[in-house]
């Protein structure tokens, strides 16, 4: 197992989704189950947010060792999220990825975490697209690793836009590790995104 650990993001409202896509099922698992058991093939600290009236998906998860942050300024937006899950965290890394892109393959996983490791836990990891198109996006995904010495910095993010404001701060210390895994890239917000299929 890797010395870092991941937090992973699932306090959304799945409004686009139309009911709890989180337990959705998928495959023989459910779309939360399959994202943390995916993670936990790679790395043995784990953290979920999620918000404080989340009973079912807590009770969904509580036989996984994870730990689990509730929320309750979810509805401020994810940058309120991020503060939550990475407080107090005494990890050298943290990967943060989102608990609705279960397609990701756990061989990227364990890429990102080895890149971490090589560079000595003290730069940002992002994953990116090798054939990525303009056309659609510069090809950035998630999970997005960050060093100790920026864990701080998260206490200063509101609203909706995540960890983009560290991103441009820090753009000198981003290390970018390409990848044809499309799951860094593909979450799931319509019923229809599930017939994508997971990986393995």
């Amino acid at each position: 197992m890797t010395q870092s650990g991941a937090v992973i993001l699932g306090a959304g409202f799945a409004r686009r989704f139309g009911s709890d896509k989180r337990l959705h099922p998928l495959g023989q698992s459910s779309v939360a189950r399959t994202t943390l058991e995916l993670y936990l093939q790679v790395f043995d600290q784990l953290r979920l947010v999620v918000r404080r009236e989340d009973s079912a998906l807590q009770q969904h998860v509580a036989d996984l060792p994870v730990k689990v942050i509730s929320t309750d300024q979810a509805e401020l937006g994810m940058g309120h999220s991020l503060r939550a899950g990475m407080t107090d965290l005494s990890w050298p890394f943290a990967f943060v990825g989102l608990l609705d892109m279960p397609f990701l393959q756990a061989t990227t996983l364990q890429h990102l975490a080895d890149a971490a490791a090589a560079a000595d836990y003290q730069r940002i990891i992002r994953p990116r697209l090798t054939d990525d198109n303009p056309d659609n996006g510069p090809g950035w995904g998630h999970p997005i690793g960050f060093p100790a010495a920026l864990f701080a910095q998260f206490s200063t993010l509101s609203g909706d836009q995540g960890a983009r404001p560290l991103l441009t701060r820090y753009k000198t210390l981003v290390t970018e590790v390409r990848t044809d895994d499309q799951g860094i890239v593909r979450d799931i917000d319509h019923p229809d995104d599930l017939g994508l299929g997971a990986s393995t």
